[in-house]
């Protein structure tokens, strides 16, 4: 037992081994201490000052990492000096530090959608999984995948190609997509007991219920309306919209459980103190903003003149369903158009009537070209002064002509009436669409009554969402104003977030994480992104021409989404800009949680291009930290030196020795250093695959060699996006090969899935082994042990004989910690009496993980492959990352394999192996491991309760040279190809 020695750390004292660094002492006590350059494996490199701490009489701060504790040492790890210190070493790694850790399109997105990872679901042809995502932070994507005006595709960076992304197209293609498959229910949490009131079932409101219901609250929402929706549905018309579309899309929400009540008006039905005596716990306030802006002219009260947001609405509510010969409307934004178009539809001639000229108007262009294809006449520099009467209804518009002065406070400039321009013009209807504000006079009876501003909104902290009336919140127009769809899901969304904390009882701070950003797109260098990508044309949606927009009374939709084709195109034009590592940053959680920030020490910045010329990893050297833990892992770790620091002082950079391309050097591309990289400098050279995604981790084991090393394998909706080492695992000191990192990537394109014929190839296989009179199973010893048992099985049902493929010997690796080469562990074998391989002539072949040339020509072969072979059957064999199962190590140990992907259970290599053998029991992993272990005592421990990964077994290792299996060749094609 080594020597103990007494410290005390942050208060409080304790006996420490005297060989422990302050770091390890501190993990005694579950207190984590950051850094960016420590790894158990390495010697203690100091670089990156984020484990200092604070020792009583020292000069300075200390190392944690590479002091060990003394007699009496007074250690404090997080004092405000230490504190201090790590945030003014973030702040200037930071003030180096290039990229973006989250995309712009992302950024620039009010609800700050995951744009770059829904694309990538899209590209990679999982449209209803980038629905689930999208539906992360949007409940409606069908409603803005058609109305949105995607400020996103302002900053896309593929516009510094050649055109944005079409990002607001493939949302919709996505959400209809997985709307006609079948709306994603996400789930609900546990009942919380708590009751959330949300008045208003707009998108604001919508959104909030969504999440709040997901948390397990209770919700309630009122609606002063006869239906859900808000202004999608009262604002925006049904051909722009389609009501099937959004009823659809509000009915997956409220199907989570939301109670809805129709009908029911703020301030009239019931009250906020009402609501809270009722037992609410919390009040959300998403009443929207549905009340017209007056035009502060004569008469505008008198019939015949309606605020464009009213009209709208009551044609909706069928209060309007005939129109004056002659409408004038009044704006020039989405609503002026949408009112123009309504009215036309109504059989109106319609002048639309603006202010300012044609380049200073509001609207989308194509809002404006379509209104104008349809038929409505533009009149530009026109302002009315008054509504002209004649028996007490409106009569026409006294206007005058405008003239553009000086820019206003928007940037535009400011239109000045022409001294004698004024006219008269004959209208029977005005329709006033310059505007909309919320309607306050709801809480003007409350006791507490929720503070507005002259603008007609609540007063709120933007950051919680709150009001300064204790429990009630608001979103929406009503918060912030008439905006976008987007904002207000958005903020129903942290509406709901800010909710959870407050009836939890918690502070209610929302966390947001630091992000770096290259910058704006007017502020980038085409030069800098145009040359790097074939230019590609950009996927449009189409609009039917006029007339058939106007046709059968002009409300079926007016336009067509792109198709499938068109969205697997699009969806590849997008260049990737945010960070592989956004969800795994340390340097990025880290500067979250002390607030730096990389302008606190601003400077001057490296700028290199990224490293890609490596098939699987990439260099990306300005969003290095010099940390060193690549460098030091590849040469004391490994033993290969593939990377080195070149240059002096600032601008030091990693870079393969000579700046060779990385595959000339030594690298066996293991990819430790993507594992030690604290940044997402050193990151997977991959495809969409990759995301950048949240995703879900399982342990399971390698097969590739014998180690049976430990894998991390990381998935989303069902695809591996990335395997990385285990750190701890005790087989290879937490160390894997190429093979087992980057094996993964091949089986996608290859792996053979095919269920709709699976039946079919397996009675198929049934009559070929019923016909055979001998029979020959050949399998890789790299098999789990169920499916070598099960293949066992299935010979001594067919009389016949189990055999595995002998191999030469295999040079081994000069370096530490690689795979080892041709090696298996064949106890488990030779405990079944299984042979090597010899060429017997056997009429029916069943080869299992193997690819052997067939015997002869009246020689059946029925394939498990997970590819597609010469044979007469072939049926899957799912890959060792999809199933579960145990494998037989060097060691004479069981490793576990495990996954979380679905794979159905039938299609297992053993259960498909128990069908062809009639034991359709073998399907059940148990029930299989029972017949087992009664036949081969030696590994009893299968059926022990186990959290290990490694099971000891009893078996005699027989450590044996045999060749390459099938998947194993497989990837020696892939990697060979990946490297031409």
């Amino acid at each position: 037992m080594s020597e103990q020695v007494k410290i005390t750390l942050n208060g409080k004292e304790l006996e420490v081994p005297a060989d422990y660094t302050i770091r390890q002492a501190s993990m005694t006590q579950g207190i984590e201490i950051p850094t960016f350059c420590y790894d158990d494996r390495l010697k203690p490199y100091t670089s990156c000052f984020m484990c200092v701490v604070e020792v009583e009489g020292a000069r300075g701060m200390i190392p944690a990492c590479a002091t060990k504790v003394g007699p009496g040492m007074v250690i404090q790890t997080d004092s405000e000096k230490v504190q201090k210190t790590r945030k003014m070493a973030l702040d200037l790694l930071l003030s180096d530090h290039a990229g973006d850790c989250v995309a712009p399109c992302e950024t620039t997105c009010p609800a700050n959608v995951d744009i770059q990872g829904y694309i990538a679901h899209v590209s990679n042809g999982n449209f209803e999984a980038a629905t689930r995502l999208i539906k992360e932070s949007n409940p409606l994507p069908v409603v803005c995948g058609r109305i949105c005006p995607h400020p996103c595709e302002s900053q896309c960076r593929r516009g510094l190609v050649d055109e944005a992304v079409a990002i607001n197209p493939l949302k919709r293609f996505s959400a209809e997509y997985e709307l006609e498959h079948g709306p994603f229910m996400p789930a609900t949490g546990k009942d919380t007991g708590k009751n959330i009131a949300i008045v208003g079932g707009g998108p604001a409101g919508l959104s909030a219920a969504y999440y709040l219901r997901q948390l397990g609250h209770e919700v309630n929402l009122y609606e002063a309306l006869p239906e859900l929706g808000g202004m999608v549905r009262y604002g925006i018309p049904r051909f722009r919209l389609p009501w099937d579309k959004l009823d659809s899309e509000i009915k997956s929400i409220i199907d989570l459980g939301v109670k809805v009540h129709h009908n029911q008006r703020l301030g009239k039905d019931f009250s906020i103190a009402s609501l809270k005596k009722e037992g609410a716990d919390a009040v959300l306030l998403a009443i929207g903003a549905h009340k017209a802006k007056p035009m502060w002219i004569d008469n505008e009260t008198i019939p015949g003149v309606v605020g464009g947001i009213d009209f709208l609405r009551k044609v909706v509510l069928k209060e309007i369903t005939t129109i004056a010969k002659r409408v004038a409307v009044i704006g020039g934004g989405d609503t002026a158009m949408d009112c123009a178009r309504v009215a036309k539809r109504l059989g109106a001639d319609v002048t639309l009537l603006y202010r300012r000229s044609e380049e200073e108007m509001p609207a989308l262009p194509h809002e404006q070209e379509e209104t104008r294809g349809e038929g409505v006449d533009f009149r530009y520099l026109t302002a009315p002064l008054a509504v002209i009467e004649k028996d007490g209804q409106a009569a026409g518009l006294r206007v005058t002509t405008m003239e553009l002065g000086e820019p206003d406070a928007s940037g535009r400039r400011r239109p000045v009436p022409i001294e004698g321009s004024e006219e008269d013009l004959p209208f029977d209807m005005v329709i006033a669409a310059i505007g909309q504000e919320p309607d306050l006079s709801c809480v003007e009876e409350e006791a507490e009554r929720p503070e507005g501003t002259r603008w007609n909104t609540f007063v709120y902290d933007d950051k919680v969402m709150a009001t300064k009336v204790d429990g009630v919140f608001t979103a929406g127009d009503c918060a912030f104003g008439p905006d976008t769809v987007i904002r207000a899901v958005g903020e129903g969304k942290k509406a709901a977030q800010a909710i959870d904390l407050y009836v939890a009882g918690a502070e209610v701070v929302l966390r947001k994480e630091y992000a770096i950003s290259r910058g704006r797109l007017e502020d980038l260098d085409m030069a800098d992104y145009s040359p790097r990508y074939v230019h590609k044309k950009r996927a449009l949606e189409a609009t039917h021409a006029a007339d058939v927009r106007m046709a059968n009374g002009g409300y079926d939709p007016i336009n067509v989404g792109i198709t499938q084709a068109q969205a697997l195109a699009e969806a590849s034009r997008c260049i990737e800009c945010g960070c592989n590592a956004r969800f795994n940053c340390d340097l990025r959680s880290y500067s979250t949680d002390y607030q730096a920030t990389e302008t606190k020490l601003a400077g001057d910045c490296r700028d290199y291009e990224v490293d890609v010329r490596h098939p699987f990893i990439k260099i990306e050297a300005d969003k290095c930290i010099t940390c060193g833990s690549c460098v030091r892992v590849c040469d004391e770790f490994r033993g290969i030196s593939a990377l080195a620091f070149v240059q002096r002082g600032f601008s030091t950079k990693v870079v393969p020795n000579f700046e060779d391309p990385l595959q000339t050097t030594d690298c066996d591309a293991c990819g430790m250093c993507i594992d030690l990289c604290p940044t997402g400098a050193m990151a997977q050279n991959t495809g969409k695959e990759y995301g950048p995604w949240k995703t879900d981790t399982a342990i399971t084991t390698c097969t590739s060699c014998a180690k049976g090393c430990a894998l991390e394998v990381h998935t989303r909706d069902g695809l591996i996006s990335k395997i990385s080492s285990v750190n701890g695992d005790s087989i290879n000191d937490a160390a894997i090969c190429m093979d087992g990192r980057f094996s993964y990537q091949m089986q996608d394109a290859i792996y053979v899935d095919a269920p709709a014929s699976l039946e079919t190839e397996l009675a198929k296989a049934k009559s070929l082994l019923a016909a055979a009179k001998n029979t020959a199973v050949v399998v890789s010893p790299n098999l789990t042990v169920e499916t070598i048992y099960a293949a066992y099985k299935l010979a001594l049902s067919q009389k016949g004989a189990l055999y595995f493929v002998p191999g030469e010997a295999k040079e081994a690796s000069a370096f530490t910690q690689s795979k080892t080469p041709g090696k298996a562990n064949l106890a488990l074998l030779k405990r079944l009496g299984a042979k090597a391989w010899d060429q017997w002539q056997a009429d029916c072949l069943v080869q299992v993980g193997t690819d052997l040339a067939q015997s002869g020509d009246t020689t059946k072969v029925i394939n498990l492959s997970n590819f597609s072979q010469k044979g007469d059957a072939q049926l899957p064999l799912v890959d060792p990352l999809r199933t579960e199962g145990a494998f037989l190590t060097e060691s004479g140990r069981l490793a576990l394999l495990n996954t979380n992907i679905p794979v159905a259970k039938e299609e297992t290599g053993h259960a498909l192996l128990g069908q062809l053998a009639n034991l359709n029991e073998f399907a059940s992993l148990s029930e299989l491991r029972e017949q087992l272990v009664a036949e081969v005592e030696e590994l009893n421990g299968l059926q022990l309760a186990t959290t290990s990964r490694l099971i000891d077994t009893k078996l005699d290792i027989a450590l044996a040279d045999v060749a390459s299996d099938s998947r194993e060749e497989a990837f020696a094609d892939y990697v060979q190809q990946k490297f031409q």
